[in-house]
């Protein structure tokens, strides 16, 4: 039997405030009419005569003849960890966080059918579309500009870094954007699609998210702490700590200095697990979730002076607390909304779809813009660095690269995780010259080996394993799923033995690959935090110990000894080190990102960083996935595209060899023959001579 370690290690950090009902000062208190019956539910959207609902991983279609008692009549599956939704046109437009972005063929409503699955930068949140040109918030990596003139075939045109993206709105030549911890509203010029500009950034009262536009007005709500805090994540009685939740219009006609009009504000309270706000708006009317709170509705016709009207919480979900930790039970959290003449269907994360009458107050929701972008606006090639050292550009995204063995000429063969295009395997000389290419069941996101056998992180499709025969061909051996979550990461063992998993979210499986053919769960572990960016450093120290990181938790130490079972080795670093960052081994020991430098950190630290030593280079930021071979440390930064070279032969003082940006977002570098190997995102796979700059 696998063993399952759930932490309870960073509980203060997930104890919420508890969420009140809302008293005085919210209006009306709107009653539920029932439910949908279709599970808990993330977002929902009215077309036509059919309400159209993401939830368990499927979209479902129900009719609205009777609109307070709308009935299914049709689902499909297969969508991962959905997010929001968009209808328009006969297409349904679905964010899956790390799972990508689904369309899907609603042209008849009773029978819906996907089109396409894209493989998106990162985890795929938010979403609004604009003409041809979908824009996705990708969390951290910002917002992904994607062209769906062809629903067929999307195809990536740019990246925008603005911070992490959690939701945005469009219309016409701009973009709005809520930006979450560093509380901003950014808003961006996208007139040419391949070629994104930010125009300004406005400070929020909270944590942005949800944003809505119409004409010259933005209508942001926000969340957690308020700007009064200070900090990021105040603690429990600090200033501002779970006061960040309201709503604030903004005048937009100077998109470069937006105005504020008002805030309002809504009841107080902290809880990290359902931490997502949005609004709708219909009229004069602005309908904003705000999870554990409820729905609020607001009256808009006066931009200086909203008022709220009406509000309705969720019912409290039996059995459920905040990211199912031990804590008194909360309202279930109200995350989508969708609107139809006098009804709310409200998606509670925890329950169902609601059904709410709101007579005279809901109406069908703005439209979508109709003069959006055409993807034909998108002239040339996105700017891009490092264009001379462009190896191989596949048509899917390069994720990662490992060195796989040497031909009869002693020449390096490269595995490529190709994304969407698959594994590709490539004889390295002064170009990539592809010998194999094979179609994976997911998204090829990572790919490790042992000897003659390759493991491939394939998304939804789990962990692939292949073998190779006499002529050097893959067949595979066997396949490790986790019903209802992707695998995005696999790191093998030097002794070939275990294999490392980064599976769906935040969950570590380790498991027994020592015959490959038949691979043995014996750890589950998970604790508070998400895996963001490639959690599962690619190497061991001692040739035994892995180093795995949750942003909220900090970093834990497994011993991975190739004769006994693998355990953790019970030494937890009590400190988060930053989103973006990681560790290689150094010998022993670790090389640890943080903060803009490096620590050495060794099995049983428990001083903070600063006390450990944090070690730099004036005017260099050392942030990234770090990679050290011998004396020459490699630095990836997938959320700014940099990446660094430096010389730590004295490994308390560095120094730097190159560095270059990159517009799309590199894994792990990997050093061959004095070169470096970088996988370049959409970019694809890059030669770098480091050595000049």
């Amino acid at each position: 039997m696998p063993i399952l370690r759930l932490a309870a290690v960073g509980l203060l950090l997930l104890l919420p405030i508890m969420a009140q009902a809302p008293a005085g000062g919210y209006g009306k208190e709107l009653a539920l009419a029932g439910t949908l019956g279709v599970g808990p539910a993330f977002d929902a959207a009215v077309s036509g005569a059919y309400l159209y609902v993401i939830a368990g991983g499927a979209l479902h279609v129900a009719e609205l003849s009777d609109p307070e008692h709308p009935k299914v009549i049709a689902k499909l599956g297969g969508l991962g960890h959905v997010r929001q939704l968009i209808v328009r046109d006969g297409i349904a437009y679905v964010t899956a966080r790390e799972d990508g972005f689904f369309l899907i063929d609603v042209s008849h409503p009773e029978k819906p059918a996907l089109i396409t699955h894209y493989d998106t930068i990162e985890l795929a949140t938010g979403l609004a579309i604009s003409g041809d040109i979908a824009f996705i918030a990708c969390r951290h990596a910002g917002v992904e500009l994607v062209d769906i003139s062809n629903a067929k075939a999307p195809q990536h045109l740019s990246t925008l870094r603005v911070g992490e993206a959690q939701s945005l709105a469009a219309d016409g030549r701009y973009i709005y954007i809520g930006v979450w911890a560093t509380r901003e509203l950014v808003i961006a010029d996208v007139s040419d699609p391949r070629r994104p500009v930010t125009v300004s950034s406005s400070p929020l009262d909270g944590f942005g998210d949800g944003v809505a536009i119409r004409s010259d007005i933005a209508y942001v709500v926000t969340g957690h702490h308020s700007a009064v805090a200070g900090k990021i994540r105040p603690v429990a009685g600090q200033p501002g700590y779970g006061k960040g939740h309201g709503f604030e219009i903004f005048d937009v006609k100077d998109r470069a200095h937006p105005k504020l009009l008002s805030r309002t504000k809504f009841p107080v309270f902290y809880g990290l697990y359902m931490d997502t706000w949005r609004v709708r708006l219909s009229g004069d009317l602005a309908f904003v979730n705000d999870t554990y709170n409820g729905i609020f509705i607001l009256q808009i016709a006066d931009p200086k002076a909203p008022r709220v009207l009406a509000h309705r919480q969720l019912p409290v979900v039996p059995g459920i607390g905040d990211g199912g930790l031990p804590v008194d039970p909360q309202p279930g959290p109200a995350v989508g909304l969708a609107l139809t003449k006098d009804y709310l269907y409200i998606a509670g994360a925890w329950s169902d779809v609601h059904v709410v009458p709101a007579p005279g107050l809901a109406a069908p929701m703005d439209p979508l813009p109709r003069h959006g972008l055409r993807a034909g606006r998108a002239k040339g090639k996105p700017a891009e660095s490092l264009t001379d050292a462009v190896l191989y550009r596949p048509d899917g995204q390069v994720y990662a690269v490992d060195v796989w063995k040497t031909d009869a000429a002693g020449r390096p063969l490269l595995l490529v995780a190709a994304g969407s295009a698959g594994l590709h395997v490539g004889r390295l000389t002064d170009r990539f010259e592809k010998q194999a290419v094979y179609p994976t069941k997911g998204f090829a996101a990572s790919v490790s080996h042992s000897k003659d056998t390759v493991y491939v992180a394939e998304g939804m499709g789990g962990l692939g394993i292949y073998q190779a025969g006499a002529d050097g061909r893959l067949s595979e051996l066997a396949r490790y799923t986790v019903p209802g979550f992707s695998v995005q990461q696999v790191v093998v063992t030097p002794a070939g033995n275990r294999a490392l998993l980064h599976v769906g979210m935040n969950r570590l499986h380790i498991l027994d690959v020592s015959n490959p053919a038949k691979p043995v769960r014996v750890i589950e572990d998970m604790h508070p935090g998400l895996f963001y960016l490639r959690a599962i450093p690619t190497g061991l120290a001692a040739d035994r110990y892995s180093l795995v990181t949750w942003t909220v938790s900090g970093p834990f130490l497994f011993d991975l000894d190739p004769s006994a079972p693998p355990r953790f080795a019970g030494f937890q670093y009590p400190f988060r080190i930053g989103t973006e960052n990681g560790a290689t081994p150094d010998g022993a020991n670790w090389l640890v990102t943080t903060g803009g430098y490096y620590m050495l950190l060794k099995p049983g630290e428990q001083r903070p960083p600063k006390d450990v030593g944090l070690i730099g280079i004036e005017g260099q930021d050392l942030s990234g996935k770090p990679t050290l071979f011998g004396n020459t440390l490699f630095i990836a930064n997938a959320l700014t595209g940099r990446v660094l070279a430096l010389d730590v032969t004295d490994r308390a003082r560095p120094k730097l060899l190159s560095t270059a940006l990159l517009p799309e977002h590199p894994g792990y570098i990997v050093e061959r023959g004095g070169r470096a190997l970088i996988p370049g995102g959409y970019q694809g796979l890059l030669l770098w001579d480091y050595r000049r700059r």
